[in-house]
């Protein structure tokens, strides 16, 4: 005997539908589209069958063709059945519901623990267990001024007397009572939220200053990684960011903060002041997530394997129609839960099974959850699986100020400068290497929250997981310092060295280093090393900026200014009579003297920044006057000639008529030392002798007239609040005249300030 549901629904790929009344039992119970966007199918069978098969098919006509797509077996009890069909290429179809005693499934097209959902008859229906938590709130209220280990006891006593709950308990390391029930279900009774009067938080130092705490309750987390050798360590490959707050209002949100800083930096945010799963399921719907914070309640719950897991709470009750519809599914699954406090309505809570199905994150994607508990191994597992690159979230019981130490990460990784403790000069973004460093060095990564009454253990601490193949990294690229790099035999040129945190090269396309707005020569590009650069001849004036592409938009790194100074350099020899040579050698040279930090908070090093002259440096030699040792004699200084520069590194800078500079530039102690200058040219001389005779000869030469360089070097001062090089004359005189270099005070251009990130 077979039994026949004539069951017939209009299925349409743009998400429209409608059912037709059934003619006979089994009966419809209807049909629509869940959260996910599968067409679903509902009945109620009847006792007796043993298997069910949906059909679907684009024709009702007598030869129609029916494809049979899901099947489920059924044990022969009375049961509510939901089949959930993916979306059809094959644009509006029917389809039916068709059951049977045999206990052999038919052959379908699709198969999956998703598809097909049985619940019999003498199931808990939701209605029940939404009354059951209602019930629960309010003897949790009525209870609340008990001490906890007797308002456990309370709870627990009173849960086991209803035939629905399977076993209470509490599950540690939370305060919080864990309910099963027969159906397999769970939900949590959570302990309400504490509330302070005293001080808003602690100082890290007091945070941690504790007796020695219990075991932990969750395996450690691993270390700190040290740095690889390899490549996968990048910017994110999407733009796509999440900030969510599913606390009560009385807990500070941080979410609308963190967001606004994701937004500055070119990312798309959505945030969210409240949850519910329909929200969450599109967080990642599109585009896999590039970072997420959330602020959430956490709780343990002890799962079906005995094992504990910990589920998130969000901010959406719980109702019999979402239950037995659209997320059903989802609640068989253990992929939703429910948890209830002193507010009479129960919460939807999502799992690490709903995290690894539901949630995608991209590649050295960086997530943090403000929830307490959310640091254990369970709950992290799910997030790496869903892809997320690194975890954060609390290993104990959180506080009310927890969200502070979230907000110093991404202050970090973003470069804001807005959360204390802030710098000057201003700080650049950090990579989360360098930001978790920092975070544990100065504790940081402790809940900065007043202790809970007989705490026992020190404060919560921000625990970390990875990715074993494509961490986090960075949130935007980010420029340490920029260096003079010599030649070598495979790069014979001058070239500046960018060193900081780009990830690995993205390609020619996907990239573009600035200097003035002009794209620059990319010779070099390894992550734990930097990027290098081929210095033009002619160098432009202005910021040095990386650029870089991925995941569809641009993501630009802090600007360097490369401070430069344009001095002329007057180098005079005056001779005998009125005879004078002069060469003017206007030198520029330029570096990066901010100054840089390998860490936040770090202070700023100043090192030696070497630099040497390109091709546009440039001068002249011009020369004047007449000497008559004798009467019948004179010597006349004419003419002059043009000096030129070139890439010391690249050409042969040895050559005549050429300007040479070179020094380190150490700004950190207001000088440059080591400074060497040098060039040469020529002018004419012409002699002229007049004979007895009244006759005369002239005899016409090119002399040179060269600087040689310093010896010793001079001072040259640097005043540290605006740069200005300070001028000076030196002079030195022989038997055959005075031969003198000075150059004026010069002040650069490009000089970096307070709001100049380091």
């Amino acid at each position: 005997m077979k039994i026949h549901l004539p069951l017939v629904a209009l299925f349409s790929l743009c998400l429209a539908g409608r059912v037709l009344p059934a003619t006979s039992a089994p009966e419809n119970r209807g049909a629509g589209f869940d959260a996910l966007g599968h067409f679903t199918v509902q009945s109620e069978i009847p006792a007796g069958s043993r298997h069910a098969v949906l059909e679907i098919t684009s024709d009702l006509s007598a030869s129609a063709s029916w494809r049979p797509m899901i099947a489920t077996a059924i044990d022969g009890r009375e049961a509510k059945l939901m089949f959930r069909l993916p979306p059809q290429a094959s644009g509006k179809v029917f389809a039916r519901v068709k059951t049977g005693i045999s206990t052999t499934l038919p052959t379908v097209e699709l198969s999956g623990p998703d598809l097909c959902y049985v619940t019999y008859a003498d199931s808990i229906s939701s209605g029940a267990k939404i009354a059951f938590l209602t019930s629960a709130s309010t003897k949790m209220g009525e209870w609340s001024a008990l001490p906890l280990a007797q308002w456990q006891a309370n709870l627990i006593a009173w849960a086991l007397q209803d035939p629905k709950v399977a076993s209470a308990e509490v599950v540690p390391p939370a305060d919080n009572v864990s309910v099963r029930f027969k159906d397999g279900t769970t939900a949590t009774l959570m302990r309400a939220p504490r509330r302070y009067t005293g001080p808003a938080m602690q100082s890290a130092a007091t945070a941690v200053a504790k007796a020695p705490h219990s075991p932990e309750p969750f395996p450690p987390a691993p270390a700190p990684p040290k740095i690889p050798t390899e490549t996968g360590r990048n910017l994110p490959d999407s733009n796509n960011a999440v900030t969510a707050f599913s606390l009560e209002t009385g807990f500070p949100n941080s979410a609308p903060t963190i967001g606004s800083w994701l937004a500055t930096r070119s990312y798309a945010v959505r945030t969210f002041p409240s949850t519910t799963i329909d929200q969450i399921l599109q967080w990642s719907a599109s585009k896999p997530m590039a970072a997420l914070f959330w602020q959430s309640h956490g709780v343990p719950y002890r799962k079906k394997d005995g094992s504990i897991g910990i589920a998130l709470v969000t901010r959406q009750y719980a109702t019999d129609a979402l239950s037995d519809g659209p997320y059903a599914a989802m609640i068989k699954n253990d992929e939703i839960n429910f948890a209830v406090d002193d507010e009479k309505k129960p919460f939807y809570a999502v799992t690490s099974e709903f995290v690894r199905k539901r949630m995608r994150f991209s590649p050295n994607s960086i997530v943090v959850v403000d929830a307490c508990y959310g640091g254990g191994a369970e709950l992290a597992a799910g997030f790496t699986a869903a892809g997320a690159g690194s975890y954060a979230s609390w290993d104990w019981l959180s506080g009310p100020y927890s969200g502070t130490p979230c907000l110093k990460v991404f202050d970090r990784l973003l470069g804001m400068n807005q959360e204390p403790p802030v710098s000057v000069p201003k700080e650049r973004a950090f990579s989360l290497m360098a930001t978790r460093w920092w975070m544990s060095a100065y504790q940081f990564d402790y809940d900065p929250s007043p202790e809970y009454p007989n705490q026992g253990r020190p404060n919560a601490k921000l625990t970390w997981y990875d990715h074993p193949d494509k961490p986090g990294h960075i949130l935007c690229p980010t420029i340490m310092r920029v260096l003079h790099e010599n030649k070598d035999l495979k790069e014979p040129y001058t070239k500046f060295l960018i060193e900081g945190d780009f990830g690995d090269d993205p390609g020619e396309s996907l990239r573009e280093v600035l200097w003035g707005g002009q794209k620059m020569q990319v010779v070099r590009w390894e992550p734990y090393y930097g990027i290098a650069i081929r210095m033009p001849s002619s160098p432009p004036r202005g910021n040095i900026e990386v650029i870089m592409r991925k995941g569809g938009f641009t993501r630009r790194s802090n600007v360097v200014p490369i401070t430069e100074w344009t001095v002329p350099f007057t180098y005079e020899v005056s001779g005998k009579g009125s005879l004078n040579a002069k060469m003017v050698m206007n030198v520029k040279f330029r570096a990066d003297i901010r100054g840089s930090r390998g860490n936040p908070e770090m202070p700023v090093q100043y090192l030696g920044r070497l630099f040497s002259n390109m091709a546009d440096c440039e001068g002249t030699v011009s020369a004047s006057g007449t000497h008559s040792p004798d009467a019948a004699t004179t010597f006349t200084w004419s003419g002059g000639s043009s000096l030129t520069s070139v890439d010391p590194n690249a050409d042969e800078t040895y050559a005549p008529k050429r300007i040479r500079n070179s020094g380190s530039i150490n700004f950190g102690v207001g000088r440059i030392d080591q400074f060497q200058l040098s060039g040469d040219g020529d002018f004419t001389e012409t002699e002229v002798r007049v004979h007895n005779d009244g006759s005369s000869t002239t005899i016409v030469r090119q002399l040179g007239i060269g600087f040689p360089g310093f010896y010793p070097a001079p001072e040259m001062p640097l005043n540290l609040g605006n740069g200005t090089l300070r001028g000076n004359t030196l002079e030195w005189s022989g038997s055959e005249g005075t031969v003198k270099l000075s150059w004026p005070s010069v002040t650069p251009q490009m000089m970096p300030d307070n709001n100049t990130p380091r």
